[in-house]
């Protein structure tokens, strides 16, 4: 923002020079970006964060300025005269969206004579870059950065049916523009319109239709407070951006509707010889009262470590608008002055009141306190996760979370939903990912247009549904292997054993359009879903330019996390041999490896130690609709040696639990 010297001067009375100036104003919360030199003025080029949109005047400014350096802030006297008819016998207001419009207010003045503006008023414009237009147009520029509130003038004569409507606009509502644009609008937009069609883009910019012109005589100045919200998406929305808009997409001061429509109606017919009708147009919400905050002075020396009393508090905060209100000594009432929206909390007006004593006198600790902090246990798991992912080989990829819609929908194999965003950052990728698949695919295809042939990726990060209509976030681990599905399992293998989940980890028959039959697998953890591992099929790697079939898995890492644990037990190393047995059962299709597992560790016997997936077989000496599966277990005792015979009484125990429970046959 850019704030004259010389026009900030008429608000209070300044004492240093503008270098010097340009030095205190940082303290204030301003950086000084530039300082130029235009004619005998100097200039400054302010950056204002987005939290004190009452800095972007030069009363607010001012305000700040006077406070710092002790002087009086000069409110400009509003010396407004009315004559002639109530507005409301000429002219009325219509609101049909008041969630977006929260309150509109409308003055008429007629008589008006089209003309130059004075030479004071375009020097105080030129000065901060604005061009001068006319007498009309150039006092609502005038009071905007003068006191912050966005104003719009409309040629009354021009707008059919005598009236204004605020509403939304119709799809694909046509308006032309002042710079002479035209754009096509959205139901989500509010517009100012008369009786037919839109005026302007409300608190964006005005409509070509009913802009002052040289004939113009009646003039309707509008004074208003949109949902700021609402001013940004279309202001994004339509590529238009203007000093209103800037202002209004930031909490505005409810109360400076009033002050900023009287201020132009006062210099309207003062420089354009008008006359204001009797009354306002006010439609919407009253201003809500000043907000009362309690502020500690024992919380003050505790926050800023220095000694401040009650009666100093109330000398450096009232020349910043606030009201001091009757307290004792241990808690002050502070009323919030309107135009300090963000100010809702005690440690808000701390921040004010360090200000107005002035850091540099806050005193600084020589020396900084460390405490050690234990790891976290999602910390601990997740770097855990990283290593042994990257010492299997994988590199990590990070990805965006908003894609197309398509994308998407997908994989859902958490969420049924897609949660499509309101204002989404491109319009191309509105929804949040449900899935890292996707994305790990199209990683995928990119390192094949550079040259790279085989992948192995993955990606720790979180994926966003939505149950029974509410958003539902979850941190996910997620693979690509073109080595294909058994180098994915040997890595989750490795992850679920590093946490001790081997023995709680199961896995089960899944289907998914997206992943090919009979190549595809569920993860659970007891009756829950851990994840899904497989993969991918033909068309879906096509939809991403992939010609070739890589493995994905995706694992609910946050479930991983609760279960894992990090303690590893010592075990010491075994002092006898290990005995291993294979077996080889032909059953139907249908038998999983998980069902053969489950069983086959039942009966086992106390002195196995492990049990192990070898292979599975269908062929010419297999029957139709069976498979052969093949398995090893390792006997060991801990005090002795085995021996062959014991093993092989193990082993038929297991054999004969197949052939009941199964009617499986042994196969050589």
């Amino acid at each position: 923002m850019k704030v004259s010297y010389n026009w900030l001067c008429e608000y209070c009375d300044i004492s240093v020079p503008p270098d010097e100036l340009a030095q205190m104003l940082p303290e204030l919360g301003m950086e000084v970006d530039d300082i130029e030199q235009v004619g005998g003025d100097a200039v400054f080029e302010l950056e204002i964060t987005a939290n004190r949109p009452d800095l972007l005047s030069m009363l607010g400014v001012a305000r700040e300025v006077a406070a710092v350096t002790g002087t009086k802030l000069k409110m400009p006297e509003v010396s407004l005269q009315c004559a002639g008819e109530n507005v409301a016998g000429r002219t009325s207001v219509e609101v049909e969206a008041p969630d977006l419009c929260i309150r509109y207010t409308a003055r008429l003045i007629t008589g008006v004579k089209i003309a130059p503006s004075p030479a004071w008023l375009v020097e105080r414009l030129e000065s901060i870059g604005l061009r001068p237009v006319n007498n009309i147009v150039d006092i609502t520029n005038f009071v905007l950065m003068e006191c912050g509130q966005p104003l719009h003038a409309f040629d009354f004569d021009k707008l059919r049916g005598g009236k204004i409507v605020v509403r939304r606009a119709k799809p694909e509502e046509p308006i032309t523009v002042i710079d002479g644009t035209v754009h096509k609008l959205t139901n989500e937009m509010l517009v100012i319109a008369d009786a037919e069609i839109p005026t302007a883009v409300a608190g964006v910019m005005g409509g070509r239709d009913t802009e002052i012109g040289d004939a113009t005589t009646n003039v309707l100045l509008e004074s208003a407070l949109f949902l700021p919200t609402n001013i940004r998406r279309t202001s994004n929305a339509l590529g238009l951006a203007s000093d209103s808009s800037y202002r209004f997409e930031r909490k505005m001061d409810p109360c400076g509707i009033d002050w900023g429509s009287a201020r132009a109606a006062a210099l309207i017919a003062e420089i354009a010889g008008g006359s204001v009708c009797d009354g306002v147009i006010d439609v919407g919400q009253a201003p809500e009262p000043e907000r009362a905050v309690e502020l500690r002075p024992e919380r003050v020396r505790h926050v800023l470590g220095v000694d401040i009393e009650a009666g100093d508090l109330k000398t450096m905060l009232e020349p910043l608008g606030y009201g001091v209100g009757p307290g004792d000594a241990e808690a002050l009432t502070i009323s919030v002055p309107t135009f300090r929206q963000e100010v809702t909390r005690e440690i808000d007006v701390i921040g004010d009141v360090a200000r107005a004593y002035g850091y540099g006198k806050i005193p600084q600790e020589t020396h900084m306190h460390v405490r050690a902090v234990p790891v976290q246990k999602i910390d601990a798991v997740s770097a855990r996760t990283r290593t042994l992912c990257v010492s299997q080989g994988y590199n990590e990829a990070r990805t965006s979370s908003f894609v197309a819609t398509d994308v998407a929908a997908r994989f859902r194999h958490w969420s049924e939903e897609v949660n499509v965003i309101r204002n989404p950052v491109s319009r191309e990728e509105p929804a949040l990912r449900t899935s890292l698949i996707p994305l790990l695919l199209a990683t995928k295809q990119i390192q094949l247009s550079k040259g790279t042939p085989e992948s192995a990726v993955f990606e720790l990060a979180r994926v966003y549904g939505a149950a029974s209509g509410r958003p539902e976030e979850r941190t996910c681990l997620t693979l690509l292997d073109d080595a294909g599905f058994a180098s994915v399992r040997g890595t989750l293998d490795e992850i679920f054993a590093s946490f001790g989940l081997t023995e709680k980890v199961s896995y089960a028959e899944y289907g998914d359009a997206n992943l090919a039959e009979g190549q595809s697998a569920k993860l659970m953890l007891g009756d829950r879903l851990l994840g899904i591992a497989g993969t991918v099929t033909k068309q879906s790697a096509a939809a991403v330019g992939l010609k070739s079939t890589p493995a994905v898995a995706e694992v609910d890492f946050d479930l991983v996390v609760e279960v894992a644990v990090l303690e590893r037990r010592y075990e010491p190393m075994p002092k006898f041999p290990a005995v291993k047995r294979d077996l080889c059962v032909v059953v139907d299709d249908a038998v999983t490896w998980a069902d053969i597992q489950s069983k086959a560790n039942s009966a086992v016997g106390e002195l196995a130690e492990s049990i192990a997936f070898l292979n599975e077989y269908r062929g010419k000496q297999i029957a139709a609709g069976k498979k052969a599966l093949a398995f090893t277990v390792t006997y060991r005792a801990k005090n002795r040696t085995l021996t062959g015979e014991e093993a092989d009484a193990a082993m038929m125990t297991v054999a004969e639990t197949m052939k009941a429970e199964f009617q499986a046959e042994l196969r050589a």
